[in-house]
């Protein structure tokens, strides 16, 4: 599951004002059939100069008092859609700013996608669910001033709902549900959420454990609550206690995946899947101490994406076994070789997801270089430094310094090369063996080989293992030059040489371990699209499939364009006269009768990458909108209307370099 951060408008500049002590008394009432939203928000903080706040623009003040003294509610200027205010302030004191305001919230936005979603979206309100992000402006926010907040709601009966904070109270009275919340620590924003829902309780250990759960999901909850028990403990005993005095799942009508203090906000259909208790439910969980118990720096790169896919994600692969962790550190660097050459970002830069590409640096790139960073200080200084690192930045915001310094600080090693080159470059490095040979010395056997780096050089841990007679041998060599020729020795006769066998460095992958994936052509922006069919119906749809799994604009062409990536989209018949037309490669024969539609990749002649989406009917089509954009990793899969029947990716020849025989 994908963690989204706040986003902040843009719209403001920084405030006058030195604002200390910033805190909101909200008094909420929503109405979801309706889609009113009443507020009365009572602010106290520090300042002298002046002050700024933003709202919606969609939202009318009624009354607006400062420090007692009554202000037009309309004087305020429009920027990209906020409602700005700048107030006077009379001296450097405790202020307090009254604001009551209303407005009519847009409705429930249900076409949206999961990449949709990670995009600002507006205040929406519905019987179904309502959703008030942070980003949103529904309440007055005050840029880049941390903030405390206690939280009144007020809704129908019939309806139930939750902000990020601890649950002081709640009753219901005369056919409306109230419930009064409070957020102590240092606040990012607030996001509100309703919905028909049933919700779950259990106490453990003196946490508040609930589900706010859909009525057809409700089967769910007393599941979902042992899971989350068993994640908090788990992370308590690595990382430190659990940082807040409860945690929630929020079921939403939308294909969400949202993480906040307290809480999760995750997809009715998302919560329906099997998997998501035993591996993306824990990434939330964890997030209450990587992004929410310490706030990332944002300014100089958001490291709490990574350090949680490490630490979730990778370490429940790990635990499943060698393979799976293999098989994980393998779609990283399949992902990373998908974004051209020059395309990425330097770590530093990452702030949130937005589209896969993002994803693979923010999320893949990071965790790797906690890998590498374990593997070069060892297990226990690394845990050491986790502990270290969360005991000194606990409701802080901290950057990749702060967590330099604390690995530093349990191994005792100076990590600046490490952080230095992983952070601030884009790209990674080439890796080769050249010049291999063996000779035999006695009983025993030489393997003399050179390791090449490209430019910029890195310094590096490679792994390089000899196969033998009697088994393979594996040892780490250190890289600091663009090439260094380097000997091992083997008591069996050697037959190969393999560099990095175990996918354990950052790297570019070599042609040969890289089989085509479906992500080198979502990810480039020269990928162009056809469409094989006459019919407008099924032309639209396939521009529709062709906007949500391209990372870019969609570009068409009439033809095939063997000098970029391809997407193909078309009916069965049509598709094979294409490819047959063009000399392309045929559909392969374990996909062939199988499902409604089949999807596949091929190399051209000149290496570019061809995606090939061919189905029985544009129904067929049109069921792959939704999942089809979920499963970039993969070379190739088989799907009767939604439902994936077969996936897989094509085998590769490896990166072996074969010795003679003595």
């Amino acid at each position: 599951m994908k963690r989204l951060f706040w986003l902040w408008c843009a719209a403001v500049s920084v405030a006058h004002a030195d604002i200390t002590g910033l805190h909101h008394d909200l008094k909420v009432s929503l109405d979801p059939a309706t889609r009113e939203l009443r507020v009365d928000d009572d602010i106290t903080f520090t300042g002298t100069g002046s002050v700024r706040f933003q709202l919606a623009d969609n939202l009318t003040v009624e009354q607006l008092v400062l420090d007692h003294k009554p202000l037009p509610a309309a004087g305020a200027v429009i920027a990209e859609g906020r409602r700005v205010w700048t107030l006077p302030l009379d001296k450097k004191q405790q202020h307090h700013l009254h604001i009551r305001y209303h407005g009519k919230l847009a409705p429930l936005a249900t076409t949206l996608d999961e990449r949709d979603v990670l995009h600002s979206l507006p205040a929406m309100a519905d019987n179904s669910g309502s959703y008030l992000p942070a980003s949103s402006a529904w309440y007055p926010q005050f840029e880049n001033a941390p903030f405390t907040y206690t939280l009144t709601l007020d809704l129908p009966d019939s309806q139930r709902g939750i902000v990020p904070g601890k649950l002081s109270d709640e009753k219901q009275q005369r056919g409306r549900y109230r419930a009064r919340f409070q957020f102590n620590h240092p606040a990012e924003g607030i996001a509100l959420m309703a919905g028909p829902y049933r919700i779950e309780e259990r106490i453990v250990n003196g946490l508040r454990l609930r589900t706010y759960f859909h009525p057809q999901i409700v089967d769910l909850a007393q599941d979902y609550l042992g899971s989350i028990s068993d994640y908090i403990e788990l992370y308590s005993r690595s990382i430190g206690p659990y940082p807040f005095s409860e945690f929630s799942i929020v079921s939403s009508p939308l294909p969400t995946g949202f993480g906040m203090p307290t809480l999760t906000y995750l997809g009715i259909d998302v919560l329906r899947l099997p998997f998501i208790r035993f591996g993306s439910l824990g990434h939330e969980i964890l997030h209450n101490w990587w992004g929410n118990g310490v706030y990332a720096d944002r300014q100089n790169g958001n490291w709490s994406e990574g350090l949680t896919t490490f630490m979730a994600d990778y370490t429940y692969k790990e635990r499943a076994g060698a393979a799976a962790a293999r098989a994980m550190r393998l779609s990283w660097l399949r992902d990373f070789a998908a974004i051209p050459e020059g395309q990425d970002i330097p770590l530093r830069d990452f702030t949130s997801r937005h589209h896969s590409a993002s994803q693979t640096i923010g999320y893949h790139k990071a965790a790797f270089l906690f890998l590498m960073l374990r593997d070069k200080i060892g297990t226990a200084a690394f845990d050491a430094g986790l502990r270290r690192f969360w005991n000194q930045h606990q409701f802080k915001t901290a950057g990749w310094g702060d967590l330099q310094h604390a690995f530093e600080q349990s191994s005792g090693e100076d990590l600046t090369g490490l952080f230095g080159q992983w952070l601030t470059r884009n790209g990674a490095p080439r890796l080769a063996l050249e010049n291999v040979s063996a000779k035999k010395s006695g009983d025993r056997y030489t393997v003399s080989f050179t390791l090449t780096q490209s430019a910029p050089v890195y310094t590096l841990r490679v792994p390089v293992a000899v196969k033998t007679s009697s088994g393979i041998e594996e040892q780490a060599f250190e890289l600091t030059q663009a090439e260094t020729r380097y000997t091992l020795e083997t008591s069996a006769p050697p037959s190969s040489l393999t560099l990095d066998p175990d996918f354990r460095v950052f790297r570019r992958l070599d042609p040969a371990e890289l089989p085509p994936i479906l992500r080198q052509v979502i990810n480039d922006p020269a990928t162009q699209t056809v469409v094989l069919a006459e019919n407008e119906l099924f032309r639209k749809s396939a521009a529709v499939l062709a906007k949500k799994l391209l990372d870019h604009a969609s570009q068409f062409a009439s033809g095939l364009n063997a000098a970029t990536p391809m997407l193909v989209i078309g009916p069965h018949d049509v598709v094979d006269r294409f490819l047959a037309e063009r000399k392309l490669p045929a559909r392969p024969e374990n996909l062939r009768d199988k499902g409604s539609a089949q999807v596949w990749t091929a190399q051209q002649s000149t290496g570019k990458v061809i995606a090939v989406i061919s189905v029985s009917d544009v129904r067929a089509l049109e069921a792959l909108l939704r999942p089809l954009p979920h499963y970039g990793t993969e070379s190739f899969l088989v799907f009767e209307n939604s439902k994936v029947l077969e996936r897989g990716v094509w085998p590769a020849s490896g990166n072996e370099w074969k010795l003679p025989p003595e």
